[in-house]
């Protein structure tokens, strides 16, 4: 099927974040992108390269497929190569689903502004069975192109929700709530449970004054050696050795 000039210009503009708001809408590329998609978020569109081969996908019955040629994908495409493949999605009307698992632990993300590292963060919490996280309301937008491409499939298999994350943490007073902060308590010799919130900081503050009164258990990934290290640690790579200390106690 042929793209307008007016869808062509919709999808063109979900780079940036007041269009996909306005529209409702955001784009996924590339295959596996789609692929690892399709089935979980309400299809828009699908836009191919001419005579590109998707039998690959499972592509639902009755969603559009429209035949493009490399200039127009190039036009739509956030990539400097655009990929023969791109899935438009509706974006989820819903807030997200706030309730908690007394049983399960959560990741809390507290103004994280990076989009790969968010990103990251939610292909990290994917690979160890965290499924939902909370992200505080100025954490960087989940449908951004450079969060979805760092998500490396894992976007829908972890909910993220945006709220106010003191609400949550009242609503559960009983959770435990760990955090990481430069005079915490050694997490390799900490006490870890098998359930709670763990809240990750802003890239350049850290965990949040409010979100610090909060907290039942601080925790510091401490360097290997403490003369001679780097300022800090990614607040991704950090998410991840944070979830494998909780793993490893609790398999």
């Amino acid at each position: 099927m042929e793209l307008s000039k007016r869808k062509e210009a919709i999808y063109s503009s979900l780079s940036r974040g007041k269009m996909r708001e306005r529209h409702g809408l955001f784009m996924v590329e590339g295959l596996k992108g789609v692929s690892d998609t399709l089935g979980r978020f309400d299809v828009e569109a699908l836009v191919r390269l001419e005579d590109a081969d998707i039998s690959s996908l499972a592509v639902p019955a009755g969603v559009v497929v429209y035949d493009v040629r490399e200039p127009v994908m190039k036009k739509i495409s956030g990539l400097s190569t655009p990929s023969e493949i791109l899935g438009i999605y509706r974006i989820p009307e819903d807030a997200g689903d706030l309730s908690v698992d007394k049983n399960n632990l959560y990741i809390m993300l507290d103004g994280i502004q990076d989009p790969g590292n968010l990103g990251t963060i939610i292909r990290t919490a994917h690979w160890f069975g965290i499924r939902k996280i909370f992200a505080s309301r100025d954490t960087v937008d989940v449908y951004n192109p450079k969060t979805i491409q760092s998500t490396m499939g894992s976007l829908g298999r972890v909910d993220v929700c945006y709220c106010r994350l003191e609400e949550v943490l009242d609503a559960n007073p009983e959770m435990p709530v760990y955090g990481t902060l430069l005079e915490g308590e050694n997490i390799y010799k900490a006490t870890l449970g098998q359930s709670g919130f763990i809240i990750m900081g802003n890239e350049g503050k850290g965990v949040s004054p409010a979100l610090r009164e909060k907290l039942t258990h601080s925790l510091l990934i401490p360097p290997y050696d403490r003369d001679d290290h780097s300022e800090s640690l990614n607040v991704a790579m950090a998410t991840g050795i944070v979830l494998s200390q909780f793993r490893m106690r609790n398999v």
